[in-house]
């Protein structure tokens, strides 16, 4: 296959010594010359070269800036930078801009310029494809986000005429209809919180959560979403106990973001928990609070711990919901620059805990 090679410096020796050396390489090259950045640029315009051949110093411009100027317009094709010397501060500067690779004019042979050039096709392809992919992969996204926004937003109008009407229904029913009416309202509201989950869970893939933060105490938040769930712990035949310090924890957080998780992480416990207490705790550690919810369920293999915070993972049980709550808790928590952690044993239940920043006080 014949590369097409476009050389561009405005020396006549240098070009001719080049010219030379891909005559008496093995490289079936089609050569093209210009002595000027107008020059290559016409030149490639007309054309697709396989790797660029510059000078440093073009008249007019710098060999540099003109790398910069193509990159930045989007054109990736394999450049080898052509020196006068070996001078680190300039080919860190040419690497930055984008060169692929760099040859010193003092080492020009027809061996060693073709094993550059070979070099630098090679990596310029694998760059290029990495690129094409890259791009594939973000207008996907985007497409998938924008048909994701405008299905959510034509769904809840339907659930909404839904929820109004068993309203209504709920006023004349009774008996065997009611409890129909009731799961018509409970299957509305699953739909309605599936299409939340799967927008935050988008927002926050794209880094475009926002946080409210400001000085929270970790123990009240523990003790709200101990409260909220106060029902649903004597519904499951389960308790919740709580293990708080006596001294103030005060957190940098989002009040409403944190009772997210932690409503998504005790809710998760008690269904798992069989009855049996979970506990909530807070400890506090050099310039961070740490946040756990402890359950006394089945547990969770070691195989399947990895993958706990993974989109629309289930595991080997089954549950409803997309499998989006855990992924959106991690989410949250690293959007404050914190991590959040779990830890399980078969048969001796699972540890889901996450960490906050502490307000220092001066």
């Amino acid at each position: 296959m014949t590369l097409r090679i476009l050389m561009v410096d405005d020396d006549v020796v240098d070009r001719l010594a080049i010219r030379r050396a891909i005559d008496d390489s093995t490289l079936p090259v089609e050569l093209t010359e210009a002595t000027t950045a107008d020059e290559a640029l016409a030149a490639m315009a007309a054309r697709p070269f396989d790797c660029l051949l510059f000078d440093h110093d073009l008249p007019g411009v710098s060999g540099l800036e003109f790398v910069r100027q193509l990159r930045a317009d989007g054109n990736l094709t394999p450049i080898v930078f052509v020196t006068d010397e070996h001078n680190e501060d300039l080919l860190q500067e040419a690497v930055e801009a984008g060169v692929t690779d760099f040859f010193p004019k003092g080492d020009l042979s027809p061996r060693r310029l073709a094993r550059r050039l070979r070099f630098a096709i090679r990596i310029g392809r694998a760059e290029a494809e990495s690129a094409r992919a890259l791009v594939a992969a973000t207008h996907a996204t985007q497409r998938r986000d924008d048909v994701l926004a405008i299905v959510s937003h034509d769904l809840r109008g339907p659930l909404h005429a839904i929820s109004l009407a068993c309203e209504a229904m709920r006023e004349e029913s009774s008996g065997e209809a009611l409890r129909y009416v009731g799961a018509i309202e409970r299957a509305s509201q699953r739909a309605e919180r599936l299409i939340s989950d799967l927008l935050e869970a988008s927002i926050i893939e794209n880094g475009a959560l926002t946080l409210d933060r400001g000085s929270v105490d970790a123990a009240s938040l523990v003790r709200q979403a101990a409260a909220d769930h106060e029902l649903l712990a004597k519904e499951t035949g389960g308790q919740i106990t709580l293990h708080l310090p006596t001294e103030a924890t005060i957190v940098s957080a989002d009040r409403h973001r944190v009772l997210q998780v932690l409503n998504n992480l005790i809710g998760n416990g008690l269904k798992h928990a069989r009855g049996a207490p979970i506990e909530l705790v807070v400890t506090r550690r050099d310039r961070e609070a740490m946040i756990a919810v402890r359950d006394r369920g089945p547990g969770i293999a070691e195989a399947e711990l990895p993958h706990v915070f993974d989109r629309y993972w289930h595991g080997r049980t089954k549950k409803a919901g997309a499998g989006l709550g855990l992924a959106i808790a991690k989410g949250i928590i690293e959007a404050h620059g914190s991590t959040v952690a779990v830890a399980s044993r078969p048969g001796e239940g699972t540890e889901f805990s996450f960490t906050l920043p502490l307000v220092q006080r001066c």
